[in-house]
């Protein structure tokens, strides 16, 4: 049986705390305002899993939007031109669901930037541009600020089960790579996912 969520070894943190610690795991959730939903199509889906693989490799390039086509030579370019020796953060797993997200990420460097604090503020807002210009609607779409909690390195393999498991939704929901990253610990790992073992 797969222990709830709330339940699962979090050292005391504050959510909202912002100053992640170095070779440090956190799980963050982060909600649609109430009454809304942060998804309610494949597309909405497909374009925030491109910001998320798109900021995990290239941290500091130009925004998403303002590429107008990301082809090979534009990755190898981008990645040549990157600062970073090292990627700031590791993504291990996430969640999609309508009205939230969830994402299990690993601090590599520390500080406010260039590691997680930089990725969620590149995540949110390029998403939030492009629901509201798809959707027709302006102002926010989440729900306060993100949550966050440090997790213990032994307890990762059970929040990702988890997460991958979650209670309440579709089996056939979970296996598809626009909802999670279950997909990447059964078959092929798509490159910008780093598995972990699971007990």
């Amino acid at each position: 049986m797969v222990a709830p969520l709330c339940h699962i070894g979090y050292m005391p943190s504050k959510l909202l705390l912002r100053n992640f610690e170095p070779a440090t795991y956190y799980h963050l959730e982060h909600r649609a305002k109430k009454g809304t939903e942060l998804f309610q199509s494949d597309s909405d889906y497909q374009n925030f899993v491109l910001l998320l693989s798109y900021y995990l490799r290239f941290p500091d390039a130009t925004p998403l939007s303002w590429v107008k086509r990301l082809t090979p030579q534009t990755v190898i370019a981008k990645r040549n031109a990157s600062q970073f020796g090292a990627s700031p953060v590791s993504l291990h797993a996430f969640l999609l669901l309508p009205d939230r997200f969830h994402l299990v990420l690993r601090e590599n460097l520390g500080g406010t930037k260039p590691g997680i604090s930089n990725l969620m503020r590149r995540l949110s807002v390029g998403y939030a541009m492009y629901y509201n210009k798809t959707h027709g609607v302006t102002g926010t779409i989440y729900q306060g600020k993100y949550k966050m909690r440090p997790v213990l390195q032994n307890n990762l393999s059970e929040l990702i089960t988890s997460l991958h498991h979650f209670e309440g939704t579709n089996d056939t929901f979970l296996t598809s790579p626009l909802h999670s990253s279950r997909s990447d610990y059964k078959s092929t790992t798509r490159p910008w996912i780093s598995p972990i073992p699971l007990t």
